[in-house]
């Protein structure tokens, strides 16, 4: 670590060689001999490196922390860096959130002693070495400090209203709920048991202080009910179209769009369906365990006797080549459309052959949810119309067509006689 047998600052932190594109630092001993390399910068990499390290008062001996290396990657310099690092003075993790975090991470990865966190990272969870993502990491951090902060206000107000039934000269403390509050607990469970009587009550509590222009609670909750489906819808309506406002071709942003909200294309069937499973594998696979057909959604009737196979695309795919094929108002099928089709034929026709005798199946139907009939021009449109119609076997669908019928929902609910 030093070859020269150079000396520097005792009992402190000097920094060791003189290389361009990495500083250096080591802990120098009470004889200011380098004895444990602390923290390396690399600025044109952006890239810091710490190594986190304890000092004993006794003997002045020096050993690694829990967490030995720490590698922060994306930031220009120290002072960009997130508080949660502590960037000085022996290192490691600063914050309650980042300790309690990595205490968490530690207890289920206990052989993990180098961690990586930068910026446009991809997450990675090795035997050795786990690689965080800050993005990802912040919303986790972010909820951690959110949750104590509620946790100590209901410690707080627990103690207050329990002493105030014991000594009535203390005053019973007023316990509101902020906005978020709700949704955060609820959030915590991903599934809910039997609702009792006193479930029901706090429910209703809860509807009377929503604004009357949101909702209007009656002694059956029949308006209420029509009022929340109506926000419901709402809410859903400008997601969608913030999805397909993007210039982006974000296909795994529509899927988890419609995992969470299956209702919208239960809406295509003209009879009853459940959503059986997504991204359902329908066969195909060689003995190599590869090429197995994946569909987006199966759905399956109520009757439980048939099947349907639905497969998303994007608002962004193309129906129609630009090009005129044949003057005046032929046009070709695009390549995204013809190949989605015969991508739904193929998972079909697997489909039938894999698990047509073990599950009863009349000629499943297929749909294909696929670009905005609104970017056609009139003879566009019709030449579209006809290709659509000549498909016995796949149900065409567009993005702005769904979003019509979301719309025509609306005007449902706000129709009175």
């Amino acid at each position: 670590m030093n070859p020269n047998n150079q000396k520097f600052s005792p009992n402190q932190e000097n920094r060791i060689g003189d290389a361009l594109e990495v500083e250096r630092y080591s802990y120098c001993d009470e004889s200011g001999i380098p004895v444990f390399l602390a923290k390396e910068i690399y600025k044109k990499d952006k890239k810091f490196i710490f190594y986190p390290y304890s000092v004993n008062p006794t003997d002045g001996s020096v050993k690694p922390k829990r967490i030995h290396k720490i590698e922060l990657v994306g930031w220009n310099d120290l002072e960009e860096v997130p508080k949660d690092f502590k960037v000085n003075n022996r290192y490691g993790l600063k914050t309650l959130r980042a300790k309690a975090f990595f205490n968490a991470l530690y207890n289920k990865f206990k052989s993990v002693y180098h961690y990586t966190v930068g910026i446009n990272l991809k997450n990675s969870f090795q035997s050795d070495h786990i690689t965080l993502n800050w993005s990802d990491l912040k919303v986790i951090l972010n909820d951690i400090y959110r949750e104590k902060n509620f946790y100590d206000r209901e410690k707080a107000i627990l103690i207050a209203k329990n002493l105030s039934v014991i000594n009535s000269s203390i005053p019973r403390p007023l316990r509101y709920l902020p906005g978020g509050d709700l949704q955060r607990f609820l959030h915590k469970y991903s599934s809910y048991e039997k609702v009792n009587s006193d479930d029901l009550d706090a429910l209703s509590g809860v509807l009377e202080v929503i604004p009357p222009s949101i909702i209007n609670t009656t002694s059956n909750f029949i308006n209420s009910k029509e009022q929340i489906n109506k926000v419901y819808i709402e809410d859903i309506i400008l997601k969608f179209e913030k999805l397909i406002s993007s210039s982006k071709d974000n296909e795994k942003q529509w899927q988890v769009f419609f995992e969470k909200n299956s209702w919208i294309l239960s809406h295509l069937f003209p009879y009853e369906v459940i959503l059986r499973e997504k991204e359902a594998y329908v066969g195909g696979k060689t003995i190599g365990n590869d090429n197995g057909r994946i569909i987006d959604f199966l759905f399956q009737n109520g009757f439980n006797d048939n099947y349907a196979l639905l497969e998303t695309k994007t608002h962004k795919k193309e129906l129609l080549k630009k090009q005129v094929y044949r003057k005046p108002s032929v046009f070709s099928m695009s390549d995204e459309l013809s190949g989605g089709i015969s991508q739904c034929l193929d998972q079909k026709d697997t489909f039938l052959k894999h698990y047509g005798k073990e599950n009863p199946s009349f000629d499943p139907k297929c749909i294909l949810i696929i670009g905005m009939k609104s970017s056609l021009n009139i003879e566009q449109k019709h030449c579209f119309e006809l290709l659509r119609s000549s498909q016995k076997n796949i149900e065409i669908v567009t993005f702005d067509e769904i979003l019509m019928k979301l719309k025509g929902l609306i005007k449902v609910l706000n129709y009175t006689d």
